[in-house]
């Protein structure tokens, strides 16, 4: 025994561990030392009592001021939400941070609108998420970007699209054009057709924008555990080098669209488009994606920006530590 504890802090501790790390129930315990389920929960209980165990609740719904307060002052953002999760599986950050992301947008979207909307993980997540009690009406979701030859479903945009326009109540526009046009001239044909004049209208007519940020060519070249304070010095060195994109448009570390014949050859909303649009939402989560994520904003297109708590500390501690010449 310890102190005015009812039971030794080794026997605690060992019940703690098998009850909260090992995933064992109360009567499974119980059985391993042969007492009896009340026995095990009174422990559990001392264990809290002497601070052997603490409980923490994260309210994934709240937003981290401080972190935010910093992103939005540095990048000149209308809103920033910091998800103060300790989430370390990626599609599990992904899922929590589209979400709040989700959430934030319900407030914002308003009836009889344009909502443009990407492809990828982050935002396929956002419209599952997004609730169907809504008082959305009138609503109209249009693709930002032609159609993938990816077989995942967060390539699928069409479907996406479909699915995202019943939960608002809305009207899809589908776009059955391929995202990138093998020529120039391939594209001139496609961009001068009557179907894709009313595409091009509603992209210069959103009211609302969902994007994400893709991370740098070298996550997927296999690097995926490269460092960024030590990866930020190729795009620093090399100023033209792609760190990410938006939309499969490529972006520089310095907050420039790359302008370049696989660039243009894409078929999706342009720059133009997006800085014409009342409110640019964009999700993004991941240290693998932080310097993307640095130059999607400082390109000055997005308003309200939402991510998770770590990836906030390491972008601005990236940032804190960035040359002055920069």
């Amino acid at each position: 025994m310890s102190g005015n504890a009812k039971y030794d802090f080794e026997t605690m501790v060992q019940v703690a561990k098998m009850y909260y790390q090992k995933d064992m129930n109360q009567q499974d315990i119980a059985k391993e030392f042969g007492w009896s389920r009340s026995m095990v929960s009174m422990i559990l209980s001392e264990a809290k009592d002497c601070g052997i165990i603490e409980v923490r609740i994260h309210d994934l719904t709240s937003n981290d001021e401080e972190l935010s307060s910093q992103l939005k002052e540095r990048f000149g953002l209308q809103d920033c939400i910091v998800v103060p999760t300790s989430a370390t599986s990626l599609p599990l950050l992904t899922k929590i941070v589209a979400g709040q992301a989700a959430t934030f947008a319900q407030q914002h979207i308003r009836s009889h609108s344009i909502i443009g909307t990407a492809w990828g993980t982050t935002c396929q997540e956002f419209m599952l998420s997004f609730s169907n009690t809504n008082n959305l009406v009138d609503v109209n979701v249009v693709p930002l970007i032609g159609g993938s030859s990816r077989v995942g479903g967060e390539y699928q945009l069409n479907e996406m699209v479909r699915m995202f326009a019943e939960k608002v109540r809305g009207i899809p526009s589908f776009l059955y054009v391929p995202h990138q046009a093998e020529t120039m001239e391939d594209k001139m044909l496609y961009m001068k057709s009557m179907y894709m004049q009313d595409i091009l209208s509603k992209w210069e007519n959103m009211d609302t924008v969902i994007i994400s940020v893709g991370a740098p060519p070298e996550y997927y070249a296999g690097q995926a555990h490269s460092d960024p304070f030590e990866l930020r010095e190729r795009f620093i060195e090399s100023p033209n080098r792609p760190v990410g994109d938006i939309i499969a448009r490529r972006i520089t570390y310095d907050g420039r669209f790359l302008d370049s014949d696989f660039d243009n050859r894409l078929i999706a909303a342009d720059e133009n488009a997006l800085r014409s649009a009342k409110k640019v939402i964009c999700a993004a989560c991941g240290r693998h994606k932080v310097l993307s994520i640095i130059g999607a904003l400082r390109m000055g297109i997005i308003h309200s920006f939402i991510t998770d708590a770590e990836t906030a500390r390491v972008l601005i501690d990236l940032l804190d530590s960035e040359p002055t010449s920069v």
